[in-house]
């Protein structure tokens, strides 16, 4: 019963982030920030996910299998959109869902420095 109600709930997240995503969407014709390749209308509407399994598998692989894949966070969550896309993203990007945990961590350190980018494992 309690697998149901996670199914559930994850079906409706992934509604609700699907909604999100068509909503901040940039127009046509406006380009994505110089560090993405710029794509067309049709192509902002696929998962990143469907163009990273073959430009970058072993980084689409490592968060496929992560919590965060699991858990099917987007990669615009943390990324931003193609508006606002970033390779690396901040601290306050962790803070939206993990404000927590960084109030355990030194102020000045990135995230990246205790943990594994897209695993999110701690660094041995």
């Amino acid at each position: 019963m309690k697998q149901e109600k996670n199914i559930l709930i994850a079906g409706l997240m992934l509604t609700i982030l699907t909604v999100f995503a068509l909503a901040v969407m940039p127009a046509a014709g406006q380009s994505a920030q110089a560090s993405h390749p710029e794509l067309d209308e049709q192509e902002m509407l696929i998962d990143c996910a469907e163009c990273h399994r073959d430009s970058t598998p072993d980084i689409e692989k490592e968060w496929y299998e992560s919590l965060h894949g699991i858990a099917m966070v987007k990669c615009y969550q943390c990324h931003g959109t193609f508006e606002t896309f970033k390779i690396t993203p901040s601290r306050e990007d962790c803070a939206t869902c993990h404000a927590d945990m960084l109030e355990k961590c030194d102020q000045d350190k990135p995230c990246w420095e205790c943990h594994v980018p897209h695993s999110f494992k701690e660094k041995q």
